[in-house]
């Protein structure tokens, strides 16, 4: 949402592809302009990744992505790289005009760090901007320390931050808190240095027993698997744990990764309560206007979903 604004002033050329948002369309149109820099949602670079993967060279030009709209995949950021082609993790919302952290990693880190050390950065979302302060605050309303562990609601503040919204009164109390820092309704932790992780969406994150399961933490992983085009982690009822995840996955090709599979995987990073209960194969996932993919549409496909006994 800043391009608009940046492309002209640096004498850039901005390049549009419509509704051609496929891996084969997006890699000839960047290929033909000599794009040399792509900016976009995580679903979007899949397809131009596995396109990359197909053509075994990148677009004429091509060097650099900007990813934002939700969390990249470490598997996807580290193809990027091993590419050729730098990967930049962004985050903001249109309330924030639209910027709030921007991930390009320090040129004396980068030039001296391993790839498993950048890749450490590059899944964060960045440090914030100038102008930007932030802010992690437990359910109490009290802040809480960057200190890359502790957990909380992100609330930021700033000159290109609202200060509520128009002719709404209601969803204005709702979002600002006393000190007119504004609610993000994302989870995060910050470290000491300043990184921000967006840990979760509020409203996506899976309460079972009383403990939360982030479903960022587990897509991220599941999509490292070869056999996994694209996939998506979604709450169900339970009646004993009020909520279980399940993992919804499109395929790639004909293979279908097994839950076996995926529970080796998982374990490796996550404990064994947070396993996913079950899989469900999609042909595609739902995705929003802007490209995201629609858990609020998921949820309701499987509203009614009886989990294995």
């Amino acid at each position: 949402m800043g391009l608009p604004y940046t492309a002209p002033m640096v004498g850039a050329s901005l390049i549009f592809p419509g509704g051609a948002l496929d891996g084969a369309s997006l890699f000839e149109l960047m290929d033909v302009e000599k794009v040399s820099s792509a900016w976009g949602v995580p679903t979007v670079w899949q397809g131009l990744a596995g396109e990359i993967s197909n053509q075994g060279r990148n677009p004429d030009g091509f060097s650099s992505v900007v990813v934002g709209g939700s969390a990249a995949p470490r598997s996807m950021i580290e193809g990027f790289e091993k590419s050729g082609v730098s990967v930049c993790h962004a985050w903001g919302m249109t309330e924030m005009s639209p910027i709030g952290t921007q991930g390009n990693l320090p040129v004396s880190f980068a030039a001296s760090a391993t790839l498993e050390d950048r890749l450490d950065l590059q899944q964060l979302q960045g440090r914030r901007v100038y102008g930007v302060e932030l802010k992690i605050v437990d359910e109490d309303g009290v802040p809480q320390p960057h200190d890359g562990e502790a957990v909380g609601e992100l609330y930021v503040r700033g000159n290109n931050v609202i200060s509520g919204y128009f002719n709404n009164e209601e969803a204005t109390a709702d979002a600002m808190d006393a000190n007119g820092w504004f609610g993000t309704g994302d989870i995060a932790s910050i470290s000491a240095d300043g990184y921000l992780m967006i840990q979760d969406r509020a409203k996506d994150l899976i309460k079972s027993g009383g403990e939360w399961i982030s479903s960022i933490d587990l897509e991220n992983v599941v999509m490292g698997h070869p056999d996994v085009a694209s996939c998506a982690v979604i709450a169900v009822p339970h009646p004993k744990w009020d909520e279980r995840p399940i993992l919804v996955v499109v395929p790639n090709g004909k293979a279908r990764v097994s839950k076996s599979e995926i529970d080796e995987m998982l374990l490796k990073h996550v404990a064994k309560w947070q396993l996913p209960d079950a899989i469900e194969f999609v042909d595609e996932l739902p995705l929003t206007a802007t490209g995201k993919v629609s858990k609020l549409t998921l949820r309701r496909q499987f509203a009614d979903y009886q989990l294995p006994e």
